[in-house]
């Protein structure tokens, strides 16, 4: 009996001092604090790889992952929402898609080639998800490349060193994907990398020609120590005009690529209906050698077109 009211009594005693230090102490903040500090460690041992990967990846030919990482998942931004995003997880969705898809495919084409050609591009969903992110970031980088160079030069003007305006820039609220990209860069310089080697990396992951420009600038002006507040005067004001012929010609990629990968899911599914509309047509295609084979070249010249999509990195202007 004297036992279990010493533990109730400890049990209250307990709860009273973790209510006092709950008091006391503000959990929720030291919680924000502790993950922000976490994710902070997380993000540099990210670029320490990066450091190596890209540096390297500037002088030697890069592998088939790398180029994965740095073109659809570096551009994209997409770790900015999901950090633990690489290239291993994104063959998991891939294969998990083409799984998933085959058998119900497989029922109505009856043919294994066809099937499979039809679920790889269903498969590949997420790799044009990525790269319609990856042109809407270079489109929302054009638009507000004039208004970063003002920033730039606003703290410039405070201290003339463009990494210190860098670095400020971000405290400033410049706005996704901009920030992340630059707050990766500032990090890899405060490691250690060469300054102008961060620029060759922020300069991959960018896939836009008035952003490279910039760096281009920025880069010799560093080399030569050039006069960097009137270098970022002359491209505010001219990239500003820049801008401006762009509205005016109302010059865009990022619609246009949504509206083909649009137009061409759209034929798999018109293709569909017609293969179901006529039973001659249905026999001739599912049921027969010939078409079964016609099928399959079909499939194969419609990944085709696909992959000839992606390729579409510019255009003349």
């Amino acid at each position: 009996m004297i036992l279990v009211i010493n533990s109730i009594l400890l049990v209250g005693v307990t709860i009273a001092l973790a209510c006092l230090i709950a008091n006391e102490i503000n959990l929720e903040r030291i919680i924000h604090l502790g993950l922000k500090g976490i994710n902070h460690e997380l993000d540099r041992r990210r670029l320490r790889k990066e450091i190596k990967k890209y540096t390297m990846a500037v002088k030697v030919k890069m592998s088939l992952p790398e180029k994965i990482e740095l073109y659809l998942i570096d551009k994209s931004n997409i770790r900015h929402y999901l950090p633990f995003f690489n290239f291993y997880f994104l063959c998991f969705i891939i294969v998990s898609i083409f799984v998933l898809t085959f058998g119900y495919v497989f029922k109505i084409l009856l043919f294994v080639p066809s099937a499979a050609a039809v679920c790889f591009l269903f498969s590949l969903i997420p790799v044009f998800i990525l790269d319609i992110m990856g042109r809407y970031n270079s489109e929302k980088i054009r638009r507000k490349l004039a208004d970063f160079i003002s920033v730039l030069n606003r703290w410039c003007a405070v201290k003339e060193d463009i990494f210190y305006a860098f670095e400020k820039s971000v405290e400033s609220g410049i706005g996704e994907p901009l920030r992340t990209f630059i707050k990766d860069m500032v990090i890899q310089v405060n490691c250690g990398i060469e300054p102008l080697e961060a620029l060759d990396i922020l300069q991959m992951k960018v896939d836009n020609a008035q952003f490279k420009d910039f760096l281009i600038n920025i880069k010799q002006n560093i080399k030569h120590r050039g006069d960097i507040r009137k270098l970022l005067s002359n491209l505010e004001g001219q990239f500003y005009k820049i801008e401006e012929e762009y509205n005016r010609r109302k010059i865009s990629t990022y619609k246009d690529r949504l509206l083909i990968y649009f137009i061409m899911f759209s034929v798999l599914f018109i293709g569909y209906f017609f293969l179901k509309s006529t039973p001659k047509i249905e026999d001739f295609y599912l049921n027969t050698l010939a078409g079964k084979s016609l099928l399959m070249v079909f499939c194969f010249l419609y990944a085709c077109g696909f992959y000839m999509t992606l390729k579409i990195t510019s255009f003349k202007h």
